[in-house]
């Protein structure tokens, strides 16, 4: 009996503090990587532009075969 009223009183405390807790997470959310995790990853990718990729592909290397 002693453990039940204990277990009570337990959780509604617990659950009268969760009420009273003016910590709200979404007010305090990352906003992304910093500029130095952009510069340090930039530098190894390398996208193709329009000028450097083969418009087609399959083609040339038909051409090859015959």
């Amino acid at each position: 009996m002693r453990w039940n009223v204990s277990d009570n009183v337990r959780e509604l405390s617990r659950t009268f503090g969760q009420l009273r807790n003016t910590y709200r997470p979404e007010l305090h959310y990352m906003r992304g990587p910093g500029p130095k995790w952009h510069a340090k990853r930039a530098a190894g990718a390398m996208t193709p532009t329009a000028a450097s990729v083969d418009p087609e592909p399959a083609l040339e290397t038909a051409e090859a075969r015959a």
